[in-house]
C-alpha cells in the first residue's frame, strides 16, 4: 500500500508526467524497428507457412490458394515490375457505358460508325508505389455542332503501398490486430487471442519465478557481503556460481529425475492446473512449484551476486560510517540505509528480467509442457507461423520498454536524490 500511494504521488509530479509521455513517444518508433526486424527475419527463415502437410508436401495450387487467402502472395514491401502480383480492383473506376467512343477520337473528327468500340480494361502503366492508372469516365463533347456522349480517359495516381504485406500488417499491428494464426493446428484463428488464452499462464509462472528469486537472491547476497572472505562467503559464492553455470537445459530435467522420479519428494508436474485455478490453491502450489523453483532459482543467482557487489560498495559510503559513528543499530545500518541504495543497480535487471518471463520462458515451458506463451513461439517457429511469431515479438518489446520506464520510476524511490525535473 505505501508504494503504491508512493507511486500516485511520483506519477502525479508534472516533470515525472513529462517524463513518462516522452520516453513512450521515444518507444513509437523503436517499437515500429523491432516490428521491421521482425518481420525480415521471420520471412528470411527456410520454408513457408504452408508448404507441408506433416510429412507430405502440400499440392502448388492448394499453397497458392491458402496464399491468397492471408495475403502472402503479396509483395513484400513496393511493387515492381517483376513481381507479377495484379493490383486490387476495388478502385473508384466508374466506366457506365463501355459501348461509347472515344472522347478523343470525337474531338479529331472520327465518326462513332467508324470505330469498332470494345470493352475497355484497366491499364497500369508500370508496377511502382505511386502508379498511373488509366481511368475512363463518361463526358460530353461537341461533335459536328451536337453533343455527343463519350469515354474519356484521364491518368490517375494511384499507391499500393499499404497494399504490401509490411505496410498492411504495420498498419494493423498499430491497432492491435496481428492478423490471423498461419500454423495448420490453429489456422485462421486470431493471433491476439491466442496470446491472451496464455499469456495469464506465462505471466504467472514469471511473476512467481521472479518473485522467488528476489526472496532467494537478496538476502543470500546481503549475507555474503556481510561475511566477506569467511566461510559462510565462500560456501555461499560457491553455490551461486556452480548453480549458475548449470543451463536450465539440464538441470530441469535434472531436477525431474531426482524429486519426481526417484525420490517422489513433489508430485508430477500437470500443466492443466496453470488454467482454471489460482496460485493459492493447493494443487497448483504441489504441481507448479517444481518449474518455478527451478526457473526461480536460476534467476536467483545473478540477483545475489549482484547483490553481493553492491552492498560491498555501499558500505564503504561515508554515510554508512556516519550512521555508525552515530551510534545506530548493525541492523538499521544494514537494511535501512545500506540495503536501500544498494537495490539500485538491482532494480536495473528488472525491466528485462520481467519481459523476459512473463513472455515465456522457452526451455522451462517446453520441458514441463506449460501451456504458456514460450511453448507457443516454439511451435511457432516450427509451422513457420508469422503472425504469432511477430505477435509475440511485439509483447516483448511493449514488456520490455514498460519495464524500463518502470525501472525509472523505482529509482526515485530507491534514492531520493534522482528527479526528473
Amino acid at each position: 500500500m505505501r508504494l503504491l500511494t508512493l507511486f500516485r504521488s511520483t506519477l502525479g509530479n508534472a516533470a515525472t508526467l513529462k517524463f513518462v509521455v516522452r520516453r513512450i513517444m521515444i518507444s513509437i518508433p523503436v517499437v515500429v524497428g523491432v516490428i521491421l526486424a521482425a518481420f525480415l527475419l521471420a520471412r528470411a527463415m527456410p520454408g513457408k507457412p504452408f508448404e507441408n502437410v506433416g510429412s507430405k508436401r502440400m499440392p502448388p495450387e492448394t499453397q497458392r490458394m491458402l496464399n491468397a487467402r492471408f495475403g502472402l502472395d503479396r509483395p513484400l514491401f513496393l511493387n515492381f515490375p517483376s513481381d507479377g502480383v495484379v493490383p486490387d480492383n476495388d478502385k473508384p473506376i466508374e466506366v457506365r457505358n463501355l459501348a461509347l467512343p472515344d472522347c478523343d477520337q470525337l474531338r479529331a473528327g472520327i465518326s462513332p460508325t467508324d470505330q469498332n468500340p470494345q470493352e475497355f480494361t484497366d491499364t497500369y502503366d508500370g508496377w511502382q508505389i505511386l502508379r498511373m492508372v488509366q481511368e475512363r469516365r463518361e463526358s460530353t463533347v461537341d461533335f459536328q455542332g451536337k453533343p455527343a456522349r463519350c469515354l474519356q480517359s484521364t491518368s490517375l495516381l494511384y499507391s499500393d503501398l499499404f497494399r504490401s504485406q509490411f505496410f498492411e500488417y504495420l498498419f494493423n499491428a498499430l491497432r492491435l490486430d496481428f492478423g490471423p494464426s498461419l500454423s495448420r493446428a490453429t489456422l485462421g484463428q486470431p493471433v491476439i487471442e491466442l496470446i491472451g488464452d496464455r499469456l495469464p499462464v506465462s505471466m504467472k509462472l514469471g511473476f512467481l519465478s521472479v518473485l522467488v528469486a528476489f526472496v532467494i537472491g537478496v538476502p543470500l547476497g546481503v549475507l555474503s557481503a556481510l561475511r566477506r572472505n569467511t566461510s559462510t562467503d565462500y560456501v555461499i559464492t560457491f553455490t551461486v556460481v556452480t548453480w549458475q553455470s548449470i543451463p536450465t537445459l539440464v538441470l530441469a530435467p535434472l531436477m525431474i529425475l531426482i524429486l519426481v522420479t526417484n525420490l517422489k519428494i513433489m508430485p508430477t508436474p500437470d500443466p492443466r492446473v496453470w488454467k482454471g485455478t489460482t496460485i493459492f490453491d493447493p494443487e497448483f502450489i504441489s504441481r507448479a512449484a517444481l518449474p518455478i523453483l527451478v526457473l526461480g532459482t536460476g534467476i536467483a543467482t545473478g540477483v545475489a551476486r549482484l547483490t553481493r557487489a553492491s552492498v560491498l560498495q555501499v558500505l564503504r559510503d561515508d554515510y554508512i560510517r556516519t550512521a555508525r559513528a552515530k551510534g545506530l543499530a548493525e541492523r538499521i545500518v544494514i537494511y535501512v540505509h545500506a540495503l536501500k541504495n544498494a537495490l539500485i543497480p538491482v532494480a536495473t535487471i528488472i525491466g528485462p528480467l520481467l519481459a523476459d518471463v512473463l513472455t515465456g520462458s522457452l526451455i522451462i515451458e517446453r520441458i514441463f509442457a506449460i501451456p504458456g506463451l514460450g511453448d507457443s513461439f516454439v511451435n511457432a517457429v516450427a509451422a513457420r507461423d508469422y503472425n504469432l511469431l511477430l505477435g509475440t515479438t511485439i509483447l516483448y518489446a511493449l514488456f520490455l520498454i514498460a519495464g524500463n520506464i518502470f525501472v525509472d520510476l523505482m529509482y526515485t524511490w530507491l534514492d531520493p536524490r534522482i528527479r526528473f525535473d
